[in-house]
């Protein structure tokens, strides 16, 4: 669900490619920068990178992009963090016990309609994740042409 494929395809070479990669990419995040992704980038074309062109406190939900260079091709693996996988499963499994519990104290099946908000939080969760992998693949692409 929070995973997606994209291929660059690219007239330069590996070496000018990491080239670019290493001037349009910082290693840490910083106040006021200019950098639009953060990352370590690796001479061997194998490294993963995070967008920062809407870092702030609400903006945490960002994908982690792994790159993989081969010859002129950029193969780009959006997913999310280890992190908000392991919340999201954690907030299926609560939701799950909650309504079970529920359920088995008041039999009444309108209980049952906490799953419906559960698919809307998702349903939220994946637009936003789609906006920011369309809004990185758009710059990536940009340094490319």
């Amino acid at each position: 669900m929070f995973k997606k494929l994209y291929s660059i395809k690219t007239t330069r070479s590996k070496e000018e490619i990491i080239a670019i990669f290493q001037s349009k990419v910082e290693s840490f995040h910083r106040d006021n920068s200019e950098f639009n992704f953060e990352g370590s980038i690796n001479l061997n074309g194998d490294f993963c990178i995070k967008p920062t062109f809407d870092f702030g406190p609400r903006e945490q939900f960002r994908p982690e992009i792994k790159v993989k260079i081969h010859g002129s091709t950029i193969d780009l693996e959006f997913t999310i963090s280890t992190f908000l996988k392991r919340l999201f499963l954690l907030l299926i499994v609560m939701e799950l016990v909650f309504v079970i519990f529920i359920y088995s104290k008041f039999e009444d099946f309108k209980v049952l309609l906490f799953f419906p908000f559960l698919l809307i939080f998702f349903l939220i969760l994946k637009l936003t994740f789609d906006n920011k992998v369309k809004k990185s693949i758009h710059l990536l692409e940009s340094y490319f042409k």
